[in-house]
């Protein structure tokens, strides 16, 4: 398996009230966590915002197209880059075991209540279009398309708010 591992780092973090990426988490940005737990990828790509270092994926077909407008992107640059599987990874879900993607496997699988942590093949890739083309939006609605399998990872945090921040350095 070659794997190409995104952060999808485009959201605008209303609920959270600032850059969620950028906030601390053990005196580092979230964003490095999420880039630290995709370690294990052949290559890292950013969905949604630039990051030093990183190849920079714009939504696909268009901007402002929440989480699978990155998916999208990312599969289709992982089919030009001659990827196997995209692993994706939201950027405020920081708390993965060290083996989630081994977990995961060849997928298309998902963590059980997190469906953007996931692993994908890009065989998905013209699917994952024409869903979005058609106006899917909802993850999801994706995941059951896909057929994904759900695998629990464990408790995992999903940081939506400020205080889950706060509950979490507690």
């Amino acid at each position: 398996m070659r794997l190409l591992g995104v952060v999808l780092a485009g959201g605008q973090s209303r609920r959270f009230g600032r850059d969620k990426a950028l906030a601390l988490l053990d005196g580092r940005p979230l964003i490095d966590h999420a880039l630290a737990a995709l370690a294990g990828c052949d290559a890292l790509a950013m969905a949604g915002r630039e990051w030093p270092g990183i190849a920079n994926l714009p939504d696909r077909p268009s901007p402002d197209l929440g989480p699978l407008g990155g998916l999208n992107a990312a599969l289709h640059h992982a089919v030009a880059k001659g990827f196997s599987h995209v692993a994706s990874l939201p950027v405020d879900s920081p708390t993965l075991p060290a083996d989630w993607l081994a977990k995961l496997g060849n997928g298309p699988a998902h963590a059980a209540g997190q469906p953007l942590i996931a692993v994908w093949p890009v065989a998905l890739a013209d699917g994952l279009e024409a869903f979005v083309a058609g106006g899917g939006r909802r993850v999801r609605d994706w995941v059951a398309h896909a057929g994904a399998r759900a695998v629990d990872l464990g408790p995992l945090a999903n940081l939506n708010h400020p205080g889950d921040l706060d509950r979490l350095h507690r």
